[in-house]
């Protein structure tokens, strides 16, 4: 509750966020508790501090939450209200190394639960059309949540008729006011576009209209724990969390993309030098998809598949080395070399019938025996032979 005769707390406050006030609020009363003072009181003895003693008193601040039995990472946000405070007064703390070091140190007692495809599919198919957004467009953008509760109709809207997967272009985040560059998958495309027909049947037509009303971000959450439960997955005693979507989303891009490009899709901090397009990092995230999409396959993820294909196929009939990228393409897209990537030629008339296959190497002996031939070995043990 805020005081309404502590002036420096009300002013304070009131210059903050929605969401953030309240996680400031909640956080700043335990710090009057714990000092016994008033926000004009603390303030007034700052102004005269010369021994670094509201320094002290911080990391004291956050020992006895501990003590109170609040976890570390609560104590550590409850610092950080205490630290805007005194920023805001124009009198910031001046911790030394040491005491920075003591200030954010927390250690989660909880692990996140990590999704795979397969859980999202289940979710997908129990929840309703506001639970199957959370889901499908949360992995697809890999947000933050209160940058994912931030989007509005006009944010998405000019972009649906596109193919997948689309960029919604520069998406400057909230909290360090950092460019992310989003891309809307084949799983969240149908999704986005009943949730925009739904604000049309309400009457939020305006572009500035959120698609979500969630007064806070722990709504998010709490979709995904809902969506978990109705659909039987057993999680254990991991925690589930929107931000397990945002991971979900970056280990599958992160394998397809240098750091420097991930990072700029979710909105993470790089130097300015390497930016590049939203088309270059769409050929990429299309790359992604198959181990991201539980829906039909990127039209364009099918088309770069086949003419990586038939590259390897017309070095292999050519009797050429395949290169590092050809072996890249061949493990990134999961071309199996089988009967059906295989070509026939015809040569002076006749059929030479060569065919390739992509096989283990604990089948290899039996392929030797009936007459097929090595052409590559691969460094995850798979052997590409032909007849």
């Amino acid at each position: 509750m805020i005081m309404e005769n502590d002036k420096a707390t009300v002013e304070w406050l009131n210059s903050q966020k929605k969401a953030t006030m309240y996680s400031y609020n909640y956080s700043w009363q335990f710090f009057l508790e714990f000092t016994g003072l008033t926000g004009d009181k603390i303030l007034e003895s700052r102004k005269a501090d010369k021994e670094y003693a509201w320094e002290r008193k911080t990391l004291e601040f956050k020992t006895w939450l501990i003590q109170k039995g609040k976890s570390e990472h609560t104590a550590v946000s409850a610092t950080t209200a205490v630290r805007s405070f005194f920023a805001f007064y124009r009198l910031p703390l001046d911790f030394s190394r040491t005491q920075k070091a003591r200030l954010t140190e927390a250690t989660r007692k909880t692990e996140d639960y990590l999704f795979n495809r397969e859980d999202l599919k289940k979710m997908f198919d129990v929840g309703d059309l506001e639970e199957r957004y959370v889901l499908t467009a949360g992995k697809s953008f890999g947000l933050r949540a209160g940058d994912f509760l931030r989007l509005t109709r006009g944010d998405l809207q000019p972009y649906l008729n596109r193919e997948t997967p689309i960029s919604i272009r520069q998406y400057t985040t909230q909290k360090e006011r950092i460019k992310a560059y989003p891309f809307i998958d084949s799983d969240a495309l149908p999704v986005i576009k009943l949730m925009i027909e739904k604000m049309d049947r309400q009457g939020r037509r305006n572009s500035k209209d959120r698609i979500l009303t969630f007064s806070d971000e722990a709504q998010l959450s709490r979709v995904l724990k809902r969506l978990v439960e109705k659909a039987g997955l057993n999680v254990g005693n991991k925690t589930v969390r929107f931000h397990n979507l945002h991971k979900f989303l970056i280990d599958r891009i992160s394998s397809v993309m240098s750091e420097s490009k991930w990072k700029q899709v979710v909105g993470k901090k790089i130097s300015e030098g390497a930016y590049v397009s939203p088309e270059s990092l769409r050929q990429d995230y299309s790359r992604a998809t198959p181990e991201t999409c539980f829906t039909a396959l990127d039209l364009n993820y099918i088309r770069q598949r086949q003419e990586a294909a038939e590259a390897i196929t017309d070095k292999l009939l050519r009797k050429e080395q395949l290169s590092d990228e050809d072996i890249g393409n061949i493990k990134r897209y999961g071309i199996k070399l089988a009967q059906k990537t295989s070509r026939r030629t015809q040569t002076n008339g006749g059929d030479c019938g060569l065919q390739f296959e992509q096989i283990n190497e604990a089948q290899l002996l039996q392929y030797l025996k009936a007459g097929w031939q090595i052409v590559h070995r691969l460094s995850d043990g798979q052997v590409i032979v032909k007849r």
